[in-house]
């Protein structure tokens, strides 16, 4: 089981200590890649296909595992970023007669706001 890295350390008092480094794993387009060199942690909305982990065998295992996985890759039609949708969400909104988002929790957090 591969764990993705914490996004930052931090002293006793809360405060932010240092910043991690990890490889990232990510949606091209057309198939997940990893970096061949550690970047930043970054935080990622909860549906992101982007991830980091901290040690390359770990992101290219997690890499190959969600390439077999890309009919869950949506493109947000708002941001035109790549987001996880699993079929069971999908059956979750067309169990109860609603549209299947077509985009990515950010977007739909935005636009709730907005009403």
């Amino acid at each position: 089981m591969t764990t993705t890295i914490m996004i930052k350390e931090k002293c006793r008092d809360g405060r932010l200590e240092k910043n991690m480094l990890g490889y990232r794993t990510y949606f091209n387009g057309i198939k997940f890649v990893t970096d061949n060199k550690k970047t930043e942690v970054k935080t990622m909305p909860c549906d992101s296909t982007t991830s980091w982990f901290c040690e390359k065998r770990f992101a290219d295992s997690a890499s190959e595992r969600r390439n077999q996985d890309l009919q869950y890759v949506k493109k947000c039609k708002e941001c035109g970023e790549y987001f996880w949708q699993t079929e069971e969400e999908r059956q979750w909104f067309i169990e109860r007669k609603l549209k299947v988002p077509c985009r990515c929790y950010s977007c739909r957090k935005k636009k709730n706001k907005t009403k």
